[in-house]
């Protein structure tokens, strides 16, 4: 069983935080977390555009060749948005197949070493003029990610929860609350992100 009373990193651990554009932004959460974890070591391997598809490609180089000692993997909003809308050029990523390709993703890193490991869900749904075109895409990729965590006993950072909790404290707000454009955050936006990752770490 998973243990939730100790804490994700000890002083002197590195970490890999591991995802799409919102990670990959700087100054963004990664940055925060590396000046709330001083005696950390925190690498930023974002890379904008991706999905849990294409990050598997770079999975040996950016995260398992770092040796790190635990690993955040925060994708998703690409996976629910890809085949859709503006982006129907490209393969569907259906909640199954980002759930397993998390869970893969995850396995491989403990077979490697990487004991700690966890699952962030993406934010709980797009913004303005990204909501009126898609809905609420998210909702089945959070579902899923929550699903990956669960299966593997591993934590996860509940980001939609945090994401409409923020939004309730809002009532009759409209348009962008805690994102620039619909999908990337505000620097308040990262903030909550980076507070949401320590929360769920217990650090």
């Amino acid at each position: 069983m998973l243990d939730l009373t100790t804490k994700f990193l000890e002083p002197g651990e590195t970490l890999v935080c591991f995802g799409d554009s919102l990670t990959h932004a700087d100054p963004g959460y990664v940055a925060i977390l590396q000046e709330r974890l001083p005696d950390n070591k925190v690498i930023n391997a974002g890379v904008g555009g991706d999905k849990t598809p294409t990050a598997f490609m770079r999975f040996q180089r950016d995260v398992l060749d770092m040796k790190p000692d635990a690993v955040s993997i925060f994708l998703g909003t690409n996976d629910s948005l890809v085949g859709r809308g503006r982006w129907a050029d490209e393969p569907m990523i259906t909640p199954e197949a980002y759930r397993c390709n998390l869970v893969w993703m995850a396995h491989i890193a403990r077979l490697n070493g990487i004991s700690k490991v966890s699952i962030a869900t993406p934010l709980a749904e797009p913004e303005g003029d990204n909501w009126h075109e898609q809905g609420d895409m998210y909702a089945d990729y959070c579902k899923a990610a929550r699903a990956a965590a669960n299966e593997l006993k591993i934590r996860y950072v509940p980001l939609d929860t945090m994401f409409r909790d923020e939004w309730r404290r809002h009532p009759g707000h409209t348009g962008l609350l805690l994102t620039k454009d619909g999908v990337h955050p505000t620097a308040e936006g990262y903030r909550m992100i980076a507070e949401t990752f320590l929360k769920a770490w217990n650090q």
